[in-house]
């Protein structure tokens, strides 16, 4: 391979990091927004129906995807916006930028949340230690479904890091610890739900608070 080769090889690696970078930035911001809590914040709305989801369960496994989720149907309307509009949109976007670093994203991004998001990385509590640190898997990622306000980051933590949103778990918090403090969010909200009479009161975090509607947690 000659040298231009290899520099054509390079500059393409450096473009598709780049892009890949780019779209990660986006993800974060746009998940940091539907953290925002208010009635015309439709992100916010959108992005409850996932952190009612029961991803804690010491009797998951991982497995074959459901059938809907090869065509990009995550569980429901709201979970699957919740993808398309944090995810998709700013990939395709750009893709057609950028065709030639968007368009091996876009075949990432398919398998990866229809093969791996869910319980294999993002959603496995049993991934844990030094690759968390670096990729927004396992206990980095769940532990933003404990404290909302934290590790807003998906795919990479790097720019958690950057904004100061990152927390890794404490050593000691294990699985039942965590699935305990989610059980007292449920009740919560449940106890919320009933109150008002309806399921559009305000979320609340693991302690049983009300989170704040007016920053972007």
């Amino acid at each position: 391979m000659s040298d231009l080769q290899v520099w054509s090889v390079l500059r393409y690696l450096l473009g598709l990091l780049g892009c890949f970078l780019l779209w990660t930035l986006a993800i974060y911001w746009l998940h940091r927004w539907s953290h925002i809590h208010h009635r015309l914040n439709p992100l916010w709305w959108i992005h409850r129906a996932h952190h009612a989801e029961p991803y804690l369960r010491q009797d998951s496994r991982p497995g074959w995807p459901h059938w809907g989720q090869y065509l990009f149907w995550l569980g429901g309307v709201r979970l699957s916006l919740d993808v398309i509009l944090v995810m998709t949109l700013p990939l395709l976007l750009i893709t057609w930028i950028w065709p030639q670093f968007g368009i091996p994203l876009l075949v990432f991004h398919y398998f990866y949340e229809v093969f791996l998001s869910e319980s294999v990385l993002d959603h496995n509590p049993r991934v844990t230690g030094r690759w968390t640190h670096w990729f927004a898997w396992g206990d980095f990622h769940l532990h933003h479904h404990v404290h909302l306000q934290r590790n807003f980051g998906l795919l990479v933590c790097c720019w958690d890091w950057l904004f100061g949103t990152s927390e890794h778990p404490k050593p000691g918090a294990s699985l039942e610890r965590i699935n305990a403090r989610l059980k007292r969010l449920a009740a919560a909200q449940a106890l919320v739900r009933n109150s008002t009479g309806s399921g559009r009161g305000r979320p609340i975090d693991a302690g049983g608070q009300h989170e704040s509607p007016a920053q972007p947690l």
